[in-house]
C-alpha cells in the first residue's frame, strides 16, 4: 500500500502492523460466528431451577461441581473482551501514526500494551489464578496498575510464563525485551518514558524528567518528531508479533484447530515478520513455508481452501504459497479475484490426492 503522509521507509512495517491487527480482528469475528464465548453443558434435572435463579452464574457453577465449565467460560469471555478493547486502541494508534500524529499514536499504545496485554498474558500464564482473584478477591488483587501487588518481578514472571506457553513468545522476549519495552523506565528503549512524556506536559521522574525551560513534546522540532516516528516502527512490530503469539495460544485453547492449519498460520505470519524484524534472527522463516509442500508430497496430500468471492476451491501450490508469503492477497485461480489473507485460518482442508 502507499500512504500520503507516512514516510516511505515505514510503509512495509505499517503494512505489517495492519496485517497483525487484521489477524486479531479475525479471531474476534470467528468468536462471533462460531459462538466461541459460549460454553454449552448439560445440567441435571434437579439443578435447572436453582441455576436459572442464581444471582452469580460463576459462583453457582463453582459451588455445584462445574468449576471447569466456569473457568472455560471465564477464559473465553475475558479473552475476547480484552482483545476487542485492545484492538480498538491499537487501530487508532496505527491510524494516528499513518497521519503523522505521533504523540497521540504513542499515548494510545499505553493502555493496550501495559494493561490489556498483561491481563492477556496472565490469562495464558495462569487463568485459574486470574479467575480466583477477579471472582473472589478485592480489586486491589487484580489491578495490574497496583505496583505493590504487581511488582516488577511478578510482571516479569507472568510475561515469562505466558511466553513459554506460546509458539515463538520466548524468542521474541529474549533478554526480557518485551518487559523492557513496556515497563522498564530506566531503559533507553522503554516506551514508559515516551508514554509519560506524551501524556504529561511536565514530568519530574529522574528517568524522564522534563528539561529545564522545556515542555514535553510541545517544542519538538522536525528531527525530534522523526526520531520518535522511527522508533514507533522499530518497537511496535516486535510487540505486535509477540501479541499474535500470546493471542494464538489462548485462541487455540478455546477453539480446536488441526495441526496443518496451525502450521500454515505460523509459517505465513513468521515469514511476514521476517521482513520487519530488527531484534531476532529470522532468515529461516522465509524458507519454512516451502517445507509444507514437501510434507504434503510425502503424505500424498493436498491443501485447499474456498475463495471468499466465488466459492470455488483454491489448491495450495507453490505459486499460491508464494502469494501468501510475499503479498497481502491471493489471486483466485477461478475468478481471478483478490482473496485477503490477513486472517487466522481454520478452514484449510487437507485431503488425500
Amino acid at each position: 500500500m502507499s500512504y500520503s503522509i507516512l514516510p516511505k521507509k515505514h510503509w512495509k512495517k505499517h503494512d505489517y502492523l495492519l496485517y497483525s491487527y487484521d489477524i486479531l480482528g479475525n479471531m474476534l469475528r470467528q468468536a462471533d460466528s462460531k459462538s466461541l464465548s459460549t460454553v454449552k453443558f448439560n445440567l441435571k434435572e434437579d439443578e435447572v431451577e436453582s441455576f436459572e435463579n442464581a444471582e452469580d452464574i460463576f459462583e453457582w457453577l463453582d459451588n455445584n461441581g462445574y468449576h471447569k465449565i466456569a473457568l472455560s467460560q471465564f477464559t473465553s469471555h475475558v479473552f475476547f473482551s480484552l482483545l476487542k478493547d485492545f484492538c480498538y486502541y491499537i487501530y487508532e494508534s496505527i491510524s494516528c501514526s499513518e497521519r503523522g500524529k505521533v504523540t497521540v499514536a504513542y499515548s494510545l499504545l499505553r493502555k493496550p500494551l501495559r494493561d490489556n496485554l498483561l491481563y492477556l498474558e496472565w490469562l495464558l500464564a495462569n487463568n485459574e489464578e486470574f479467575y480466583q482473584k477477579i471472582m473472589y478477591q478485592d480489586i486491589d488483587e487484580y489491578d495490574v496498575s497496583n505496583r505493590k501487588v504487581f511488582t516488577n518481578e511478578r510482571v516479569k514472571k507472568i510475561i515469562k510464563l505466558a511466553s513459554s506457553k506460546s509458539y515463538m513468545g520466548e524468542s521474541l522476549n529474549t533478554n526480557n525485551l518485551i518487559y523492557k519495552f513496556r515497563f522498564e523506565s530506566k531503559e533507553e528503549m522503554s516506551l514508559q518514558k515516551i508514554w509519560n512524556r506524551s501524556m504529561h506536559i511536565v514530568t519530574r521522574s529522574n528517568n524522564y524528567r522534563t528539561e529545564r525551560n522545556n515542555l514535553n513534546f510541545i517544542f519538538a522540532n522536525l528531527d525530534d518528531w522523526n526520531k520518535f516516528w522511527d522508533y514507533y516502527y522499530t518497537v511496535l512490530p516486535q510487540l505486535m508479533a509477540y501479541v499474535l503469539e500470546i493471542c494464538e495460544a489462548i485462541f487455540l485453547s478455546i477453539l480446536e484447530v488441526d495441526e496443518f492449519n496451525i502450521l500454515l498460520n505460523r509459517m505465513i505470519r513468521l515469514a511476514k515478520y521476517s521482513d520487519v524484524s530488527e531484534f531476532i534472527e529470522t532468515s529461516m522463516f522465509k524458507n519454512n513455508p516451502s517445507n509444507i509442500l514437501e510434507i504434503l508430497d510425502e503424505q500424498n496430500a493436498s491443501i485447499t481452501f474456498e475463495c471468499e468471492l466465488c466459492n470455488e476451491v483454491i489448491e495450495l501450490n507453490k505459486d499460491i504459497l508464494n502469494q501468501f508469503i510475499y503479498n497481502w492477497f491471493v489471486t483466485c485461480t477461478s475468478c481471478h479475484g483478490k482473496h485477503n489473507i490477513c486472517r487466522y485460518y481454520t478452514n484449510f482442508d487437507v485431503k488425500e490426492k
